[in-house]
């Protein structure tokens, strides 16, 4: 999609869900955004799956990696074709068919009319959803609060956003946060380097028989460890956080 020199395309990352990524790339392109689909190391079977997608439905380009390297890597290589590409926006889905797809008319409008802004998505969920999972977001958005020195970013991990390229890529190109926790470093490192947001609801729902590549354990840790990662560098940065707040309340 190219409106007023924004160029926007959708990066999905799949890894499991090849099976309800047909939905979401259909979606996508019948709202005129091309696809870039990353196959992040799914089985031989689920590979042919992403191919005849690729193959049948016009606009879409499929990057494989051999070996699953995690939803981080997959959004690299994504927006790495994307800036490649010439596309100034991406629009982040998850291939998973959760997120509600009737939101994205909403944040191509936004991010036509504010281009330089993170356009993001935070979750309402219907009875579906995992009642740990929804406590868990509660920890980590605490802690967001805490690392960006903010109360504005009402969810750091929603999957869906559209990301303005000339700042976030340059950014993101350097993260080695590979796993569940890249949503959050990225929106903080954002956050950190001064880029506005604007954040609207989407409506998520559960799916009894969905596929679900978040491991309790192990992924908690990788959390808890990007979190403290995270503490460490909101204190070195403190002094100019403070200072960019403090200037904007003089420049008002």
């Amino acid at each position: 999609m190219d409106s007023a020199g924004v160029k926007i395309c959708a990066v999905v990352p799949v890894y499991r869900h090849e099976k309800t990524s047909r939905h979401v790339v259909e979606s996508l392109v019948n709202l005129n955004i091309p696809v870039i689909l990353i196959d992040d190391g799914n089985a031989p079977e689920g590979h042919e799956i992403l191919e005849s997608v690729a193959r049948d439905i016009p606009d879409v380009e499929l990057v494989t990696h051999k070996c699953n390297r995690g939803k981080g890597a997959a959004m690299r290589s994504g927006m790495e074709a994307a800036v490649a590409a010439g596309f100034t926006h991406a629009l982040q889905v998850d291939a998973d068919g959760q997120h509600d797809m009737g939101a994205i008319p909403l944040f191509i409008k936004e991010t036509q009319e504010h281009p330089d802004d993170l356009i993001c998505g935070y979750p309402e969920y219907d009875e579906s959803v995992p009642k740990a999972r929804e406590q868990g977001r509660k920890i980590t958005n605490f802690w967001v609060a805490i690392e960006t020195l903010s109360l504005k970013i009402p969810d750091a991990m929603c999957g869906f956003r559209v990301y303005p390229l000339a700042t976030s890529w340059p950014i993101m190109k350097c993260l080695r946060n590979n796993r569940m926790g890249f949503d959050i470093e990225m929106i903080v490192r954002l956050s950190w380097a001064g880029v506005k947001m604007r954040f609207f609801p989407v409506k998520v729902h559960y799916p009894k028989d969905g596929v679900s590549n978040f491991r309790m354990f192990h992924d908690n840790v990788v959390i808890s460890m990007t979190h403290t990662m995270l503490c460490f560098g909101m204190l070195i940065r403190l002094p100019l956080i403070l200072t960019r707040r403090l200037f904007k309340k003089k420049k008002i």
